[in-house]
């Protein structure tokens, strides 16, 4: 039976909470002390993976001067690990990233002109890879936008408060 380790307790369910005002070095302590079992060969892949959607998040909030946490739950079946990223970053058009998000990862060209376009217009503090690397770590991958009051939607222009990313990962039985 599969749990998630946490400040050296066992759990089956971790939900963290982060500000806008979370330092990476605090994050970075944080995430290593979380470990999932059934996934040793992927452990380091789905933290860099989250790292990055998060640091993504925080920068949204901190444009935004937004006060509400950014929540990450971990829920560990015997089947999969499930993470679930809710933020209230204003949530973003994916028509403007470097690439077709809903393309297979496989067929992505990270040297393409549009990722260096991409880059050069957001001053190189912004590369266009975390959604990327989710993609490519995790078996499964959900994109969503929400409103006010937990309204999903599309991505729209002013009524978009947040993202909502659900990434899953199969448990090897090994």
């Amino acid at each position: 039976m599969g749990y998630i380790k946490y400040k050296d307790k066992k759990y089956k369910t971790v939900t963290i909470r982060l500000t806008k005002s979370t330092e990476f070095s605090s994050l970075l302590k944080e995430f290593h002390q979380i470990y999932f079992t059934g996934l040793d060969k992927k452990m380091e892949h789905i933290r860099y993976a989250v790292l990055e959607l998060v640091n993504n998040s925080i920068r949204a909030h901190q444009e935004r001067d937004e006060q509400a946490p950014i929540t990450l739950q971990f829920i560990l079946s015997d089947q999969d690990l499930l993470i679930i990223m809710k933020d209230r970053g204003g949530g973003f058009d994916v028509g403007r990233l470097p690439y077709d998000i809903s393309e297979p990862v496989d067929h992505i060209d990270l040297n393409n002109p549009d990722f260096q376009a991409y880059r050069e217009r957001h001053g190189y503090h912004r590369f266009g890879m975390g959604l990327l690397v989710a993609k490519r770590t995790f078996d499964d991958f959900v994109l969503k936008f929400h409103a006010r009051g937990k309204e999903e939607l599309s991505w729209t222009e002013g009524r978009t408060e947040g993202t909502i990313l659900e990434m899953r990962s199969t448990i090897s039985h090994e």
